[in-house]
Parts: structure tokens; C-alpha cells; sequence
């Protein structure tokens, strides 16, 4: 890939840091989102999507928009934002992964790690999906490791929206919960918390 087109994609990067930084979206930030997005009304949810959707350049976890999501619509609408904005997410990532880094970078982590590598490409779906289902797992970082070990487009946004998407679920049930009663509440936080344990377990011995 050219350095042209590095250079565009890391500088589209740090454009939206900037604005991130310069507003102070990091310091408050679901707030400072909410109130932004209040104030476009109708396009709020198109606004909700776009930049929901480009979180991966702004290292803000997928559970902020969860948050946000279920404050500002309805059910439906927060789980389907969410859920699509955040497949579309991980999609730009491995995009930018395979683009920007490439072969050169593949190298050096086979290199300096290599048992590691070789983990990941045996068991490079079971890991995916096990990570993005766990919130004790960063996602992002995952999925990048992924696509540098070269798993295909197809499995990849497969594993993603089935093992991703009924987490983002419960985590929509569980705010929609606490509005209704408490005990609905506790139970989807014990049903999330014993998910998150069996899923964490799976992991730790898939990496052993």
C-alpha cells in the first residue's frame, strides 16, 4: 500500500483525536456525547451511527455506545444502532489492519513473538469470538491480532456479529431493566456476570 494512503489514514486518525481532545469527549465524554447529540433532534441517531461506528479511531470501547444508546432511544433502536455500528467498527478496523500495516508488520510479530502468533492462528476464530464477547478482553486489540494472522473477511465478520451481538443484547436488556424494577435488573447483571465468567474461563484456557 502506497504512502500516500498511509499517510491520509493516520492523518484522518489524528484529526479525530484532535476533536475528541479539543472538546473533551474523553473527560465526561458520555455526557458531553448525549448533549451533542440532543441537539440535532431528528439526524441524532444517523450522528449516534456515524460516530459510533468510527470508535476504533477514537479508542473508545464499544460499551460507552451501549450507554449512550440506551439513553437517548428506544430498546430497538439502541440495539440496532449499536449492534451495526459496531460490526461496521471492527470491519474498518481490519481494514485499516490489513492496509496500513500489512506483511511488514505480520513479520515482525511472528518474529519477536512467535508462539504467540501461532496461537492465534490455530485457534483464530475460537479466540475471536471468545474476545469480543468478554468485556475483561480488549476487543479491538483482538481483533487487530487477528487479522494479522490472517484470517479470512468472511469468517472474520461472522464470528464477530454471532459472538458480539448477543452480548450487546443483554447489556441493551440491562439498562432497559432498571427502569421497570430492580430485581429484572439484578437478574440480567447476574446473567451478564455469569457470561462474562464462563466466557473469561474459555479464554484463559484457550491462551494457556
Amino acid at each position: 500500500m502506497s504512502k500516500l494512503f498511509k499517510g491520509i489514514v493516520i492523518i484522518f486518525w489524528i484529526s479525530i483525536l484532535f476533536v475528541f481532545l479539543k472538546y473533551q469527549l474523553y473527560s465526561d465524554g458520555v455526557n458531553k456525547i448525549i448533549f451533542f447529540l440532543n441537539t440535532y433532534g431528528k439526524f441524532s441517531a444517523i450522528l449516534f451511527f456515524i460516530i459510533a461506528s468510527l470508535r476504533i479511531f477514537t479508542l473508545i470501547p464499544c460499551t460507552i455506545f451501549i450507554i449512550i444508546g440506551g439513553i437517548l432511544f428506544n430498546p430497538y433502536e439502541a440495539f440496532i444502532l449499536t449492534a451495526t455500528a459496531n460490526l461496521l467498527s471492527e470491519i474498518l478496523l481490519f481494514f485499516f489492519a490489513r492496509l496500513t500495516f500489512g506483511m511488514s508488520y505480520q513479520n515482525k510479530i511472528v518474529n519477536k513473538y512467535p508462539k504467540i502468533y501461532n496461537m492465534i492462528k490455530k485457534n483464530n476464530v475460537q479466540l475471536l469470538a471468545l474476545g469480543v464477547s468478554s468485556p475483561v478482553v480488549p476487543t479491538d486489540i483482538i481483533c487487530f491480532f487477528s487479522v494479522l494472522a490472517e484470517i479470512s473477511f468472511i469468517k472474520y465478520t461472522l464470528t464477530i456479529f454471532f459472538a458480539d451481538t448477543p452480548i450487546i443484547l443483554l447489556y441493551t436488556f440491562l439498562g432497559i431493566s432498571i427502569k421497570y424494577s430492580l430485581c429484572v435488573f439484578a437478574v440480567m447483571l447476574f446473567i451478564i456476570i455469569l457470561v462474562n465468567y464462563f466466557n473469561f474461563k474459555k479464554w484463559s484456557n484457550q491462551t494457556n
